[in-house]
C-alpha cells in the first residue's frame, strides 16, 4: 500500500488525518502548507506534533512543516522541537543543525 501524504491546515485536519489512518492502519505523512512556519509560527507547529504524538501515541505518521525558503523559520521550528522540516531550496547549512538536533531537513513531498 502506497504511503499516504495529506495536507493538514490545523488541528481538526489533523485529528482527521490520524483517525483515518488509525483505522486503516495506515503510516501517513502529513505536510503542512508551504511557508507554514512563516504563518502559523514555530511554537505552534511544534505543539500541533506534540499533541498529535500524544493523542495517537499508536498511529505511525511523519509530520513535515514547510519553512519555504527561509532558514530562521527553519532554525525556530528545530528549536522549538519539530523533528522534520522543509525548505525550498535545500540548505546544507540547515540541514547539517537539523542533524545534529536529531531532527531532518527533506525535501517537500509531492
Amino acid at each position: 500500500m502506497r504511503t499516504p501524504i495529506i495536507l493538514i491546515r490545523d488541528w481538526r485536519s489533523t485529528v482527521a488525518a490520524l483517525e483515518t489512518a488509525r483505522a486503516q492502519g495506515t503510516s501517513p505523512i502529513l505536510v503542512t502548507p508551504e511557508d507554514a512556519a512563516a504563518f502559523y509560527g514555530a511554537g505552534y507547529l511544534a505543539a500541533l506534533q506534540e499533541r498529535a504524538r500524544r493523542e495517537f501515541a499508536d498511529v505511525d505518521f511523519t509530520l513535515i512543516v514547510d519553512c519555504g525558503d527561509a532558514p530562521g523559520w527553519a532554525l525556530a521550528c528545530l528549536r522549538a522541537g519539530v523533528k522534520v522540516i522543509s525548505m525550498t531550496p535545500l540548505n546544507e547549512k540547515v540541514a547539517d543543525i537539523a542533524r545534529q538536533m536529531g531532527a531532518e531537513l527533506v525535501r517537500r513531498p509531492s
